[in-house]
């Protein structure tokens, strides 16, 4: 029995969700990928041709490759809330590249570490160069990410501005690697706590999302007030991207998600859902889903059993709530600032999104 295609986990996405978030990250997009340009083309040598690679713009041969690329959203939180502090977004161009860098420095040594062969039907970086290679374009990255950030100065930033955004940086950055350290540990337990899982995600998520924000918050001339507000908006957003990240990659429709429902459970993830169940569930019912987990290849039919034996504990349900409670905590967070209307009304929506998105 092959299992389901459920709806999406949530309430549905209102029907403008994801043709905001689009028009937000197309406002911002060449002028995000020129900037990410001018700071890798005047480096044509390995391991930056490497980087090019990960970055979706060449193939293996270093030919260039048309329609490939991230999702660009961190750098575009970042531009997008530089605007709502009456800032001009394009001299955070700099800081908004920085981020999008360190999160694929992130990409390129976490498909090291777990092993991934593919990420968005390419072949990764160590797979193709092979792991040491890997781990020093992933460094590179880092280290090109600190550098373009200090191009701010260029742009007419002060030092203490500059240095405070790095120093958000750097934090954010340690923060992954505590997400990072707390994954990779996790891997060997047959069963995680609620706090366990929460400070993994607060790393691995959220920690860049808020550090978006409140960069750009920063850039835009902000009070600290403001900034840590929009810093906690960040923070929160990425938690209910991330519990609603997990609700998809257990109900998620693939013809929305790009992935077959249940294709976490085969991975074996302990994800927000199958954490909620361990905790509430019998003995029996505790062994029968860690049994399932465990399995190097789940069937169809075990799928369907173990999405049935989550929803029955109230895992799903529990995750809705969790994802809207950290939605309307981000927009909770903007209540009483002093932004602009149009750019507060988009942050809004990106709230809403992060609890209702199906893809």
């Amino acid at each position: 029995m092959a299992p389901p295609n459920a709806h999406a986990a949530g309430s549905p996405l209102r029907p403008d969700g994801e043709a905001a978030i689009a028009r937000i990250v197309e406002r911002y997009q060449t002028a995000i990928n020129d900037e990410l340009r001018a700071a890798l083309d005047q480096r044509p040598v390995p391991p930056f041709t490497l980087m090019r690679y990960h970055l979706g713009w060449e193939d293996k041969d270093g030919n260039p490759v048309e329609g490939r690329g991230g999702k660009l959203l961190r750098p575009a939180l970042c531009l997008l809330c530089c605007e709502a502090t009456g800032g001009d977004w394009r001299r955070a161009l700099p800081a908004a590249a920085a981020l999008e860098l360190i999160h694929n420095f992130t990409l390129i040594h976490d498909d090291v570490e777990d092993a991934s062969r593919q990420r968005h039907g390419r072949e990764t970086l160590w797979s193709v160069w092979g792991e040491a290679q890997a781990i020093n374009a992933g460094d590179g990255m880092f280290a090109l990410a600190q550098a373009t950030l200090l191009r701010l100065t260029e742009r007419g930033h002060p030092a203490g501005r500059v240095i405070e955004a790095a120093r958000m940086l750097h934090e954010a950055t340690l923060r992954l690697c505590e997400g990072q350290h707390l994954d990779l540990l996790n891997e060997d337990k047959r069963q995680i706590s609620h706090e366990d899982y929460l400070r993994m995600i607060e790393g691995k998520t959220a920690a860049l999302l808020a550090a978006s924000t409140g960069i750009g918050a920063l850039l835009g001339g902000a009070t600290p007030e403001t900034t840590d507000a929009l810093f906690e908006f960040g923070r929160r957003l990425g938690l209910a991207y991330q519990v609603r990240d997990d609700l998809l990659g257990v109900w998620g429709n693939v013809a929305e998600t790009g992935k077959p429902a249940g294709d976490d459970l085969r991975a074996g993830k302990q994800s927000y859902p199958v954490v909620v169940a361990l905790e509430r569930a019998s003995n029996d019912q505790r062994a029968d889903l860690q049994r399932l987990l465990a399995n190097d290849v789940m069937s169809d039919a075990d799928v369907t059993h173990a999405c049935a034996t989550l929803e029955q504990l109230g895992a799903r349900d529990e995750g809705e709530r969790v994802a809207r409670e950290h939605a309307d905590g981000a927009a909770a967070a903007l209540d009483g600032l002093d932004l602009d209307a149009d750019r507060l009304g988009e942050l809004r929506q990106l709230a809403r999104f992060a609890a209702d998105r199906r893809a």
